[in-house]
């Protein structure tokens, strides 16, 4: 089956756009009456036919909607500062987007490596993985913004509906993110934020900040891990835990 994507389904009639049309055509090899499935990050899956295979402006009808409902899983969002090598950024979107976050906010730290990132590429990346994971939701992908003023202009109070967590290297007591999190399942409904700091960790200063948030510190095990290894490690453990207990 292959996906392609376009923000908008509900017409009947569209052109991909000329990277999709490429990829469609020539890439892939195929031909008018051909059948394609769609995909707007919106939950919306359309099936369609090839009705024009011009390499540049590839012309599609749609034949059949389908739209998906957001699973009961909670509905994560990892707060992160952004990796010096815009590789493994890269790295860790694909991969988060496979096993299904809801939404990635970048943020700058004291201690982080790079303040800007390529909001654009980002997101073409995060199309791609949606559609070679064959999902139909495509994660949020939000600016670097400061630290502080995430905590200030983003807050939610945490509650059962909304647990939030931050991922500390520097106390030995503090729990581990699995062992807290599945003291309080079941997740259905729930939202889940967890904060993850840059390569030299968080400050006290901003320990202190987000502890004051409401963010719970969580250890991510006996190692130290990279940034976008953390991230990713937090995503599975919300991920597995939830699929153990649904």
């Amino acid at each position: 089956m292959h996906v392609f994507f376009h923000p908008n389904l509900s017409l009947s009639q569209f052109y991909l756009s000329e990277e999709e049309s490429k990829h469609c055509i020539r890439v892939l090899r195929l031909k008018q009456g051909d059948a394609v499935f769609l995909a707007d990050g919106l939950g919306t899956e359309a099936q369609a036919i090839i009705a024009d295979d011009n390499p540049k402006k590839c012309l599609l009808t749609i034949e059949k909607l389908k739209k998906h409902n957001p699973q009961d899983d909670p509905l994560l969002h990892l707060v992160v500062a952004p990796t010096k090598n815009a590789d493994r950024i890269e790295w860790f979107i694909e991969k988060a987007t496979e096993a299904g976050i809801a939404q990635i906010t970048f943020v700058e730290t004291a201690n982080s490596e790079r303040t800007k990132i390529n909001l654009e590429r980002c997101n073409k990346v995060a199309i791609s993985a949606m559609k070679q994971s064959k999902q139909w939701f495509l994660p949020k992908i939000n600016d670097v913004v400061m630290f502080a003023d995430y905590l200030r202009l983003f807050q939610v109070p945490v509650s059962a509906n909304h647990l939030k967590y931050m991922a500390w290297c520097e106390h030995p007591q503090t729990e581990t993110l699995p062992k807290v999190m599945a003291s309080k399942m079941p997740y259905k409904h729930t939202n889940v934020t967890i904060l993850i700091g840059p390569e030299g960790d968080f400050t006290a200063e901003e320990v202190a900040m987000a502890k004051q948030a409401q963010f719970e510190p969580v250890s991510l095990g006996n190692t130290i891990l990279r940034t976008e290894t953390a991230a990713l490690y937090a995503c599975m453990v919300v991920k597995t835990l939830t699929s153990l207990h649904n």
